[in-house]
């Protein structure tokens, strides 16, 4: 029994480390990202580019999410400072906003801007 019950105060303290990283955000109020380099910050600065790409005919290759800010507002919208390859091969950085849209375990994202033309 007692190894159960310390099981259990061990799942429950993890579940209180684990926070998604919105979570700390309070509403409507930008927040830093505290770890950008989280693989769900990640996949979503390559959402953006993989986004902007189909609309336009930049053909940027995602590098990585070097910075960004957290809001939520019923909905978690994220400002992200994307490092892009360019089709020259130089790099740029982007700073786009993305809507994380969670629906059944599985996350995408909506872009609402992308920065400055390619």
């Amino acid at each position: 029994m007692r190894s159960s019950s310390f099981l259990l105060l061990l799942l429950a303290g993890a579940a209180i480390l684990y926070t998604p990283t919105a979570a700390a955000a309070p509403d409507g109020e930008w927040q830093p990202i505290p770890n950008v380099a989280d693989p769900h910050v990640q996949g979503l600065g390559k959402c953006a580019v993989d986004e902007q790409n189909k609309v336009t005919n930049c053909g940027l290759r995602f590098a990585k999410v070097v910075s960004g800010k957290v809001q939520n507002t019923g909905g978690t919208t994220y400002l992200l400072d994307v490092d892009a390859l360019r089709l020259d091969g130089s790099h740029k950085i982007y700073q786009v906003e993305v809507i994380d849209h969670n629906s059944s375990g599985s996350s995408t994202c909506k872009l609402l801007s992308f920065g400055t033309n390619c």
